[in-house]
């Protein structure tokens, strides 16, 4: 190669294309990505120059159709001095033990660094190297926050409300990708269609993928139509564009530009990601999905667990022993012969959710996206018996559980938050381990679990409907390690008629810049203060209900149950 063509080469390069003799010169895959990767080094390098850090990456998840979350999240009892919760046999998260089976339900605690949580955190899940690990692994990083409402009915809209709880501007997902700088602000899978609302100011796109959606993202660095590479081979351009991109960064860091100490101090972990982000992306993906789901179905599946699967599960043929199935999207009342136990053994996992997590997985740890939205669907698979039936069939359960009474649902959802639980945790491990400019990642990321609301359970056991007014949400984060927390007032008593006992059911926040009920506002307020907005848009309206100092989470409200 002459030193015309050289020069050339690093002028057109750095300039974001190629042209030869007056025609485009089609940049390959690698000369692609590198190129946006060195724009993305220097535009964060000149953010953190002027703004100091910039925003933490969100990760959004999504349960549409949203089940009750007693045995995992939905605390109703956090405090010591809370009063005694009004029994509902909804609200529950352990077995009663008579002779070797289940009779009963009882909500149980313990206590774990000062906080009351669920029984569910006793136990341990499994990792990827086939080892136990507590549940109180996630404590530390988490944060509950409940007791919120948005006062109308509907799973889209509150699904909706959650994410842009203010119009005009930018929903969570939106304030993140305002001030990223990475390669793909925004990035959502599967496509949540009603249920999503991305909303940016700053006129961000939200990327939506279809199929396999890490090759579906990557699509734009795509091989070339090989007619129309010209000169030197595919391998010899993808190292010169390398050293290209090296060199341009280089060279910044030598400059008096903004930006160019920070570029300068992150040289070596910009190699390290430039490298890392053209890797074969196909070598990552099927082993990640199925390193997910070896943590997710082992979990799952798990016996012995004190309390939930260490006794006999057989029904009593009433409304407590339904499941909500999507065959006739009914409560199946299970038969008196069937051990619930056995449901799991053929279950392939909630839906989209290994996916999922090695999606965020690849994406944040290469550095390539700030704000992502993922999904964990609904479980196929579930082995039961139905009452006056001869053997088990296969049923998919929905999580819009109107139907789901409180003995079967609770060995249900514990084995389904257990799979998020189990999937977090493989997560957290890999962002712990990778680096981005001196830090792990899990310690400038944020995780959102959210749902379309919480549940109004009935007082009979039976099932549990739309709790619009008793919404939760949990957030967990590596920014913060003194956890657990719960944020957010609740009543002792249910919204009333067929919904009686402890709930969760939202109350005022005395001192509180929102009369009533706290909105779903509060909420996003509260998230946006640990993404480390440069703006929190939603604090004149809802003050957040926590704040970071160093890596302790302040809380400025504690949560509260009151008396109604």
């Amino acid at each position: 190669m002459s030193d015309s063509e050289n020069k050339f080469d690093r002028r057109q390069f750095l300039q974001g294309g190629l042209i030869a003799g007056g025609s485009f010169l089609t940049p390959t895959p690698i000369e692609r990505l590198l190129n946006v990767m060195a724009n993305g080094f220097i535009r964060q390098a000149h953010a953190e120059t002027v703004a100091g850090e910039g925003i933490r990456n969100y990760v959004n998840v999504m349960m549409i159709g949203a089940p009750y979350r007693y045995a995992f999240d939905h605390w109703i009892a956090p405090n010591k001095s809370d009063p005694t919760p009004a029994f509902n046999p909804m609200v529950a998260t352990k077995f009663v033990n008579s002779n070797g089976r289940a009779s009963g339900v009882t909500y149980s605690t313990f206590e774990y660094n000062g906080v009351m949580v669920p029984h569910m955190f006793s136990h341990t899940v499994f990792t990827s190297a086939n080892a136990n690990r507590p549940l109180t692994d996630l404590l530390k990083n988490m944060l509950v926050i409940r007791g919120y409402g948005s006062g109308l009915d509907g799973h889209p809209f509150n699904a909706s409300a959650q994410q842009t709880p203010v119009g005009g501007v930018s929903s969570i997902g939106g304030l993140a990708a305002d001030s990223s700088t990475k390669t793909f602000e925004a990035v959502q899978w599967p496509d949540r269609g009603d249920f999503g609302n991305f909303v940016s100011l700053h006129g961000k796109a939200m990327n939506k993928l279809t199929g396999s959606p890490l090759l579906n993202l990557m699509q734009g660095f795509a091989a070339p139509d090989p007619g129309r590479v010209a000169g030197r081979n595919v391998k010899t351009r993808n190292i010169a564009a390398y050293e290209l991109a090296q060199a341009r960064l280089s060279a910044y860091a030598k400059s008096d530009r903004s930006g160019s100490a920070v570029v300068k101090k992150n040289l070596d972990n910009a190699a390290k990601l430039m490298k890392a982000g053209v890797s074969d992306i196909n070598s990552y993906w099927a082993p990640a999905v199925a390193r997910y789901n070896q943590v997710i179905l082992t979990s799952m599946r798990q016996s012995g667990l004190p309390g939930i699967s260490d006794l006999g599960l057989f029904s009593q043929e009433n409304a407590l022993w339904k499941l909500h199935v999507a065959s006739g999207n009914r409560g199946m009342v299970l038969s008196k012969d069937f051990d619930l136990r056995n449901s799991m053994s053929q279950t392939t996992g909630p839906g989209s959710w290994a996916e999922s997590l090695a999606l965020a997985e690849y994406v944040l740890t290469k550095g390539l996206v700030t704000s992502i939205d993922i999904q964990m669907g609904e479980v196929p698979g579930v082995m039961l018996q139905e009452q006056n039936t001869g053997g088990a069939v296969a049923h998919h359960l929905i999580h819009d559980m109107h139907e789901s009474g409180g003995m079967a649902g609770l060995f249900y959802t514990t084995a389904l938050f257990r799979a998020f639980a189990a999937g977090l945790l493989e997560l957290t491990d890999k962002l712990k381990a990778a680096q981005v400019n001196g830090k792990d990642v899990w310690s400038e990321t944020v995780v959102q679990l959210m749902s379309d609301f919480g549940r109004s359970a009935r007082s009979d056991g039976s099932g549990s409907d739309h709790g619009f007014n008793q919404m939760v949400t949990s957030v967990f984060s590596g920014a913060f390690t003194n956890g657990p927390h719960c944020v957010g007032n609740i009543y002792q008593s249910g919204p009333g008629g067929g919904y009686q006992g402890t709930q969760g059911l939202g109350a005022p926040i005395d001192g509180y810049n929102q009369n009533g009920r706290p909105t779903p506002t509060m909420a996003a307020s509260t998230v946006a203060e640990l993404l480390r907005a440069p703006k929190n848009p939603y604090q004149n309206l809802a003050k957040p209900l926590a704040s970071l100092t160093g890596e302790k989470l302040i809380i400025n409200f504690p949560a509260k149950t009151v008396n109604s």
